[in-house]
């Protein structure tokens, strides 16, 4: 497979060909060229929550998810977009639920070989340092934060050592990225945390800012933060992703369905109507995901 060049608002991307050297432009075709995908922002919940989580999330969002949380549809969601890896978590929103958390999303990435789980932490909680012993020893590989379900900001200083903790250990974290009726995950704020704890790994999801896109595209963060995609491509102008993606960077972006909100196949089909050449998309489908948490290659294709 080859790939030419094409300049699209202002940046050249690569195309994807065949052998043949003939443009692979419908999704299907991109799909087949495309056999690893990895999702790095999945929602899941215990059968008895499955339902409830996913009505209290699209209350929250004012809208509607897509189906409900549990794991059995998550895994016949994930077959049928073609997903063989994905994280899975889902945040507290307050201290008393972090135990039971982290136990469901242990026991669900082990009895699922295919799911990775991120847990959750309550900034300013008591006992973090001996949770997160005990989350690492149930295999967590990193951690979800959602301020605004949580309603503590990004940058507040009960968290602050908490995050510390967190880089020591080399542990990244996943954080919901901005609302526009609330400032608790604003750029600014994250920008804010990285200048007390420059070592943190840091996915900001949602292109860096839900509903304040432009907010994001105007304050780039540091390079060693990632972005996901979720919850963004089909919400916002084509030309707007472009932007963003030529600002930060594609190669720093990992694909995120945000699953129960949204279909993954659908996120996947969206993602790869952009013409950001074979290397790039290869890395945001797959090879990123695998980088971040350390997937060596036997690993990654098991």
């Amino acid at each position: 497979m080859t790939c030419f060049r094409k300049c699209s608002y202002g940046k050249c991307v690569n195309k994807v060909t065949d052998e043949k050297g003939l443009v692979l432009s419908s999704v299907a075709e991109k799909e087949e060229a495309f056999m690893k995908i990895a999702d790095i922002h999945i929602h899941v919940f215990p059968d008895k929550l499955a339902e409830k989580a996913a009505l209290s999330i699209g209350e929250f969002y004012d809208k509607t998810a897509y189906t409900i949380a549990s794991t059995e549809r998550l895994v016949n969601e994930l077959a049928e977009a073609g997903i063989s890896r994905c994280v899975i978590s889902n945040s507290a929103t307050t201290p008393k639920q972090v135990h039971n958390i982290n136990t469901f999303l242990a026991q669900a990435a082990r009895e699922h070989p295919g799911f990775i789980g991120f847990g959750s932490l309550y900034p300013g909680m008591e006992g973090y340092e001996e949770e997160l012993d005990r989350m690492e020893e149930l295999g967590l590989r990193g951690l979800k934060i959602h301020p605004d379900f949580q309603r503590v900001p990004i940058d507040a200083s009960c968290g602050i050592d908490m995050y510390r903790s967190i880089a020591r250990r080399g542990l990244p974290v996943l954080f919901h990225m901005g609302d526009d009726r609330y400032d608790y995950s604003s750029p600014k704020r994250l920008t804010n945390l990285l200048r007390k704890v420059p070592d943190l790994k840091v996915i900001a999801a949602h292109f860096g800012g839900w509903t304040i896109w432009e907010r994001s595209l105007n304050h780039p963060q540091p390079e060693n933060v990632l972005y996901d995609t979720s919850s963004t491509i089909p919400l916002v102008s084509e030309e707007l992703v472009y932007r963003m993606f030529d600002r930060f960077g594609p190669e720093r972006f990992l694909f995120g369905s945000d699953f129960p909100m949204w279909k993954p196949k659908d996120a996947v089909e969206q993602l790869l109507r952009f013409d950001l050449g074979e290397d790039v998309m290869e890395k945001i489908l797959y090879g990123n995901f695998c980088k971040l948490l350390g997937l060596d290659a036997e690993e990654a294709s098991s």
